[in-house]
């Protein structure tokens, strides 16, 4: 008797500390949970055509991206500018493709600036004080005229960012207002965004300059595994008259924001949009790295490159090389 009564308290204090164990597992997972807040990545391009001029075919694509919480406060913030020129007579192995980040101090503006900063270390020090704020605070930010150029009045962000901000607004209200953002899950402080810039001018001829880029946006875990990701593109052409000086200038708006608009679903194969297309390619892309992606087969159809792997091209069938190269390129750029 006294056997079986020591084995029935037995059984009863396993099956005591099972059920702590599984409430501290349960209470675990909580909290983790309970770490886990959502949050919403962004991007915003501006785009203008207006320096154009003589025999030059110039886009300036500013482009802005942001992560913002559930109030609709930015946490993190990159900002970049593809500025393409191309001349007439140009030869195109000759065009430089960087973008104003990319080139650093080769683009030339620490002597001109009045603070004696370049060109990426104020427009990252732009992109820092819009770490804070909202949507409306961004839209309120007053700028007045100085050198020529509308910049902020705000002394402290003035005092790191002597530059004209107009397109640095534009494409950050863009960003915030972004109706087809992504969401994700993560811990505060745990997470990265990177941006990066693609751009193509092979396409142009004597009579017209094409300026296209293709940009990528993304937020990544502390492994380098995406977390959310955004891809978008632009095709400004600039036409050049028959002595060569700038003629027509055609652009309406990315490709996102373009929607159907873009005309892209009855030439396709799978019958979908660029945006649906873009938007689903991205949605593949979460939890892969920089080398993951990097390593996506790609054979041609239609004379496009598109994707080896049936999954990815069953919802993707446009061309993927710059798609590739670009989000590679901007998970190792996270920061």
């Amino acid at each position: 008797m006294k056997k079986i009564f020591a084995l029935v308290l037995a059984l009863a204090m396993v099956a005591s500390f099972a059920a702590c164990g599984a409430q501290d597992t349960a209470s675990g997972d909580n909290n983790a949970d309970a770490a886990a807040a959502e949050y919403k990545l962004g991007m915003g391009i501006s785009v203008s055509l207006d320096s154009s001029k003589d025999k030059t075919a110039q886009a300036d694509a500013t482009v802005a991206t942001v992560i913002m919480d559930k109030d609709g406060k930015i946490v993190a913030a990159d900002l970049d500018c593809a500025q393409t020129k191309l001349t007439a007579d140009a030869d195109l192995t000759t065009v430089d493709l960087r973008t104003k980040k990319e080139k650093k101090e080769d683009y030339g503006m620490t002597v001109a600036s009045p603070i004696g900063k370049e060109w990426y270390v104020q427009a990252a020090a732009f992109a820092e004080k819009m770490i804070g704020k909202t949507l409306a605070d961004i839209e309120g930010m007053e700028t007045e005229v100085k050198n020529n150029h509308n910049v902020a009045v705000d002394a402290d962000i003035y005092a790191v960012c002597t530059m004209d901000i107009t397109a640095f607004k534009e494409a950050f209200v863009a960003a915030c207002k972004d109706d087809q953002a992504k969401t994700f899950k993560a811990a505060a402080d745990s997470f990265k965004l990177g941006l990066a810039v693609n751009t193509d001018v092979s396409g142009s001829k004597a009579e017209e300059a094409q300026l296209y880029s293709t940009f990528s946006a993304v937020a990544v875990d502390a492994d380098g595994k995406i977390l959310a990701a955004i891809v978008d593109a632009i095709q400004p052409k600039v036409a050049f008259n028959a002595d060569g000086t700038v003629g027509e200038k055609t652009y309406k708006a990315t490709k996102r924001v373009l929607k159907e608009e873009y005309g892209m679903t009855v030439a396709s194969p799978i019958g979908k949009e660029w945006y649906v297309q873009a938007d689903a390619y991205t949605e593949k892309m979460v939890g892969k790295t920089a080398a993951d992606i990097e390593a996506i087969a790609t054979e041609v159809k239609n004379n496009h490159n598109v994707a080896v792997d049936a999954d990815l091209y069953a919802v993707c069938t446009m061309d993927i090389t710059a798609f590739k190269a670009d989000m590679a390129e901007a998970i190792k750029a996270a920061k």
